[in-house]
């Protein structure tokens, strides 16, 4: 751990000072430091960061670069900020939000073949925000997006993969097995060609919080990414 610790932090730094670098001898992709002055991901292939609201309406967020908290002292990390209200309808809606970045469509961009990697980490951690704390059961997690692939049975297109993150309130890195992501259980039919046919087509990274509050209560939180890395 230590050592791969070592190599990345060289990589990283490597890549804030220009931009994006040959790693095709280490097999590792930095796909963003969050060091360029921008939401542009270090890795040429994906659109710039943005945020989303997650399953219903009292959903409030917004995201940007945080130069104030790093997990390494480096220039900065990525921020999402999340108030959310659960309406008082009887119903556990899951609200959320999700930080994400896209392959990019203008000039199209090819999927990344997330397959040729063994991990991918990361350093992450999430806070509660506001009068509100989040619930102990707030769950983090990583999706992998894979828009050109179907279900066996439909023409649904917002298949993805995902694995959950056992989240700390303080810095920690994680490093996700890529064969261990399968399909949420929303989705109710399998993915044609199995979970690999997915992440060999993957066209959205995605940071996903369910803050699984009970029915009718509020709460906020605060996510930060940094140093996110295929190896």
């Amino acid at each position: 751990m230590v050592k791969r610790r070592m190599l990345v932090s060289a990589l990283l730094a490597a890549g804030g000072l220009g931009g994006c670098f040959d790693v095709s001898s280490t097999n590792l992709l930095v796909i963003d430091n969050f060091n360029n002055d921008d939401l542009q991901p270090t890795d040429p292939a994906f659109e710039g960061w943005s945020c989303r609201a997650v399953n219903g309406p009292g959903i409030d967020v917004s995201c940007g670069r945080d130069t104030n908290d790093t997990q390494d002292g480096s220039l900065a990390s990525m921020r999402l900020d999340l108030a959310v209200m659960d309406p008082p309808d009887g119903l556990q809606q899951h609200g959320g939000a999700a930080l994400e970045t896209n392959v990019k469509t203008t000039p199209p961009t090819a999927p990344v073949d997330f397959t040729r990697y063994g991990r991918i980490a990361f350093d992450l951690k999430l806070q509660s925000a506001g009068e509100t704390p989040l619930p102990i059961d707030a769950l983090v997690y990583v999706e992998l997006g894979c828009s050109t692939v179907l279900p066996e049975r439909s023409e649904r297109h917002d298949v993805y993969v995902s694995q959950g993150v056992p989240y700390s309130t303080v810095w920690h890195n994680y490093a996700l097995t890529i064969v261990n992501f399968g399909p949420p259980a929303s989705l109710l039919e399998p993915i044609m060609g199995g979970p690999q046919a997915c992440l060999r087509r993957v066209d959205r990274l995605s940071f996903s919080i369910d803050a699984q509050l009970p029915d009718g209560k509020p709460g906020g939180a605060v996510l930060r990414v940094d140093n996110v890395v295929l190896e």
